[in-house]
């Protein structure tokens, strides 16, 4: 290939790039997700993103292996199944209409922002986007829903 046709090449492969980029395409079961989550539903942008999920690993320490180190987290405990969350964090003194922000590991998925409440009542489909998901409100909690079953919840 001489230069000219390879800079053509590559100019047409960020183009392509760039455009897959603009299009928005989510997966079936995150858009599943999105539609049981219902309105008043936020997709952060990949800025907001971002910042949800310094936020996250800054409140939080993290194992090599992205998982939540909760041998360095003072105030957690674990639950079975969503009785046992929303119990939880009524003790907790966090209440289920609050704001908060769901996270996937490893996906690519933007953060979405929603009502706890809706969150418990799409569970399934909530974990279904992911291995590991996280639920943040931040200064609050986390709920780290990881992929063998454990659920633990932690204070900051």
């Amino acid at each position: 290939m001489n230069d000219k046709a390879e800079r053509r090449w590559r100019l047409e492969q960020l183009l392509h790039k760039q455009r897959s980029k603009q299009k928005n395409e989510y997966s079936v079961l995150f858009k599943e997700c999105l539609e049981s989550l219902g309105e008043n539903t936020i997709i952060l942008s990949e800025g907001e993103s971002a910042k949800v999920y310094n936020a996250l690993q800054n409140q939080f320490p993290f194992s090599p292996w992205a998982r939540i180190d909760w041998d360095q987290v003072s105030t957690k405990t674990t639950a079975d199944d969503v009785d046992e969350i929303v119990s939880t964090l009524n003790k907790m003194d966090q209440h289920v209409k609050d704001s908060v922000f769901i996270l996937w590991s490893g996906s690519g998925h933007p953060v979405l922002q929603v009502e706890l409440h809706k969150v418990i009542h799409s569970i399934d489909d909530v974990l279904a986007v992911d291995f590991d998901t996280y639920i943040f409100r931040p200064s609050k909690f986390v709920i780290e829903f990881y992929h063998e079953g454990e659920v633990t919840i932690g204070l900051v």
